[in-house]
């Protein structure tokens, strides 16, 4: 009897092993796939129709912008919590699956992306008092902006707040313009909101107002002053940061947000030292004439690095090599044709490629070895065509305009590549003059230079011209 005793609690013992080792191995397969899917990085090809020009602000390459209008459609490459703009509109990617947005911005207080209601705008010249007055939740259930363009007419404020109830964390947008009487206007009258971007143009001694969005995980900041020797407040919800400026910043600007994950930066920078605190950074982007940027320094400073989109010049460029986790890669614009070729060899995991055509890259047969390669921006001349004509797995193109034009090519393409969403592009600004000139106008929310082109539309002047 002892001994059957001993065999059933063996037995007993065992059942009770097997069901958990079965579970320990389910979790261990789990584990491997997040970790697996974690690392793989999910961009869309987002379409957009409308009259007028498209950009991704959180990976800007060189200001190249994506025309669109009657004839042809504009498309960007985005992630998931990207900032995308489309003229006077701003577009937060929060949702992949909706990857066809058709935008109608030609209402002066109304913008509607996909027949809803997108973003109100505000200001003296118009009246929405019509429309408020009639407005119903249904209304604005796909609301995601307010754009203040002038100080808050007192009639406004019910119904402001009345939206804040419904919409509490709505996307808050100001007026370079008279920005900061349009700032005080709307924490007087109108601080309902909790919201998660927020776009605004600052001196430096306004900055602490920023306190007061503690949720805040993106920021678009225009910085006006020439030395800027504040630091970014404490904002414990941020994220992801834009910064366009032409100023001298101090070094220390981020040590109140190290947790920083995405950052942009737009505008002729002085000094790099202030991006290599930000150790969590996943993705930098950078829009930049001079000085050159030193990957070198980069590299030790920033190793988790997932996206890396240099505009403009950089200096040791071979310790892009060292960067494995890279899945998208703007290269910078002295890249040289070896170099090229030994960053696609040893970077074989690119899921997105941006580089300048020209001389210094004349052929571009070494991206067959990106197995992994879904989409390429191309921003000047393509001097190897029939390459392209090789890359059966892109889901994604985006040429000149130029070479758009060559529609024998085009067919071509279309042919070879069947898969492939192919656009036009408007090419990078070239040159710091050109650069600090389209930072306000392909940002498209009215960030003007101080200077005498700060109230001239060039935008719709390039939008005119490329169709």
């Amino acid at each position: 009897m002892k001994r059957n005793n001993e065999k059933s609690g063996k037995h007993k013992k065992q059942s009770l092993w097997l069901p958990l080792l079965f579970i320990i191995f389910l979790l261990a397969i789990i584990s491997a796939l997040l970790i697996y899917f974690q690392q793989q990085q999910n961009f869309s090809v987002v379409k957009i129709e409308g009259k007028g020009a498209a950009i991704n602000l959180s990976k800007s390459y060189g200001f190249v912008y994506f025309s669109s209008g009657n004839i042809s459609k504009g498309a960007v490459l985005a992630e998931e919590g990207d900032v995308l703009a489309f003229n006077n509109t701003f577009l937060p990617f929060n949702d992949i699956s909706q990857d066809s947005l058709q935008v109608n911005d030609t209402g002066d207080s109304l913008i509607l992306v996909n027949g809803k209601v997108n973003t109100i705008i505000i200001s003296d010249k118009e009246t929405l008092l019509p429309w408020f007055s009639s407005m119903k939740e249904k209304d604005i259930d796909a609301l995601k902006m307010l754009y203040f363009k002038s100080e808050i007419p007192p009639s406004y404020i019910p119904y402001l707040k009345e939206i804040a109830r419904i919409k509490p964390k709505t996307s808050l947008a100001f007026e370079m313009e008279d920005s900061l009487n349009i700032i005080a206007s709307y924490f007087k009258q109108a601080d309902f909101f909790d919201p998660r971007l927020a776009i605004v143009s600052l001196n430096k001694e306004e900055l602490p107002i920023l306190k007061q969005w503690k949720n805040m995980a993106c920021i678009y900041l225009d910085l006006q002053d020439s030395i800027v020797t504040e630091a970014l407040p404490e904002l414990p919800a941020l994220r992801q940061c834009i910064l366009t400026s032409d100023s001298h910043i101090s070094s220390d600007f981020f040590q109140n947000n190290l947790q920083l994950e995405q950052l942009t930066i737009l505008g002729q920078m002085h000094d790099w030292s202030l991006i290599y605190p930000l150790r969590n950074l996943k993705e930098l982007t950078i829009n930049n004439e001079q000085p050159a940027i030193d990957f070198s320094s980069i590299k030790n400073a920033l190793p988790n690095l997932s996206v890396l989109v240099i505009s403009g010049p950089g200096i040791n460029i071979d310790s892009l090599n060292a960067f494995k986790n890279l899945k998208w890669l703007g290269l910078p614009d002295n890249t040289s044709q070896e170099q090229f070729n030994t960053i696609t060899t040893t970077l074989h995991h690119l899921q997105v490629m941006e580089l300048n055509g020209g001389d210094s890259i004349a052929d571009l047969s070494a991206l067959q070895k990106l197995t992994n390669l879904r989409g390429l921006v191309i921003t000047d001349t393509v001097m190897d065509k029939p390459s392209l004509l090789a890359l059966k797995n892109l889901q994604y193109l985006s040429l000149p305009v130029k070479n758009r034009q060559d529609s024998i090519y085009l067919m071509a393409l279309e042919k070879s590549l069947p898969g492939c969403i192919i656009v036009p592009n408007g090419g990078a600004c070239l040159g710091l003059g050109w650069l600090l000139l389209l930072i306000p106008i392909i940002v498209f929310f009215s960030i003007v230079l101080r200077t005498k082109w700060a109230k001239e539309n060039l935008f719709k002047t390039y939008t005119h011209e490329a169709s």
